[in-house]
């Protein structure tokens, strides 16, 4: 099997993969999982392969096995539909075709290694995409989550399941690792909106300050820049609403959506990052305060949060937020 990306469909906090994402069910460990919603009409996940490939025969570890509390407090998969696609790129197009598809009932989870299930197909299922659809759940728990903590493909030998290793098995760990950097900028960005609380905090580019708002009601303000630079370059005074549109190692995409002067409303996308020694944005700000950089900035006892303007590029920086001792 040779994994290329997945796909979710009512993932519990998509703008936090790091916590249930696809690729945690298929990590080999068993105290990570996949959730979804447990109300959400088929919920599930979508694998795309990198080649065509083929099994017979699926094991799974149905539940949230990280502890016997979470196999209790989160539900379990009662019925599993799996189907199996040819995936066709045409004029950058893609069209799937269905190749074989089967409703499974699975049992109630029993806790830790014990709980794997191995489920007999009695077809070849074949294909390039694999879609995994969650139809029923057990109603154990109390978090509104269904969780699926491992999955396996592979066939029946000797009345034995053998598992169809992943050949992309370090692409796996890049894209959980991703999510680890992804989990940073998240955090950092909370501990922005906790410092807000106690007050404007100033992004800087340079001499040009501009003063900065964000709110755990996911409102904002950016103040009117002011300092130095071109006159024509300064932001207006606005005020909004914001939405994470994506956490990613690259940071959080933000939408800042507000009205302006003429009523009109307006949609722009920043980005912001937690930046760490060895980031591109890190060693951009070091080179611009040059001698001043030790100075102005200690990397062991602050914070270095990054502003950037999607469409222009242009950059502002925070480094007065003192890490927790």
């Amino acid at each position: 099997m040779d994994y290329l990306r997945t796909q979710s469909v009512g993932q519990v906090s998509p703008e936090e993969p790091w916590k249930y994402s696809p690729e945690f069910a298929l990590d080999t460990k068993t105290t990570s999982a996949f959730c979804a919603n447990a109300k959400e009409v088929d919920s599930g996940f979508t694998l795309y392969l990198q080649s065509y490939s083929q099994f017979s025969a699926l094991q799974i570890l149905n539940g949230f096995h990280r502890s016997a509390v979470d196999l209790k407090s989160n539900d379990a998969v009662r019925k599993l539909r799996i189907t199996t696609f040819d995936m066709e790129t045409e004029d950058l197009k893609s069209k799937l075709k269905i190749k074989s598809t089967m409703d499974l009932e699975l049992n109630k989870p029993k806790f830790g290694k014990s709980g794997f299930q191995v489920l007999d197909l009695d077809s070849t299922f074949q294909g390039n995409v694999i879609r995994v659809e969650i139809l029923e759940t057990y109603g154990l728990g109390s978090t509104g989550r269904v969780c699926i903590s491992e999955l396996q493909f592979g066939e029946i030998k000797k009345d034995s399941f053998v598992a169809y290793p992943w050949v992309s098995f370090d692409k796996i760990k890049r894209t959980i690792e991703q999510f680890g950097k992804a989990e940073r900028h998240y955090a950092g960005f909370r501990q922005l909106v906790l410092a807000n609380e106690k007050g404007t905090i100033l992004f800087y580019d340079q001499g040009t300050i501009l003063p900065v708002f964000f709110k755990a009601d996911q409102t904002f303000s950016f103040s009117e820049m002011y300092g130095e630079g071109d006159p024509l370059g300064f932001l207006p005074s606005i005020v909004g609403t914001y939405t994470i549109l994506q956490s990613s190692e690259e940071g959080l995409e933000l939408n800042l959506s507000y009205y302006d002067g003429g009523g009109i409303e307006r949609n722009i996308s920043w980005i912001f990052k937690r930046a760490e020694v060895g980031d591109e944005d890190y060693e951009n700000f070091k080179t611009k305060l040059g001698t001043r950089f030790s100075e102005v900035f200690n990397p062991k006892t602050h914070y270095l949060l990054v502003l950037k303007e999607k469409e222009s590029g242009r950059t502002f920086y925070h480094y007065e937020l003192p890490k927790p001792k």
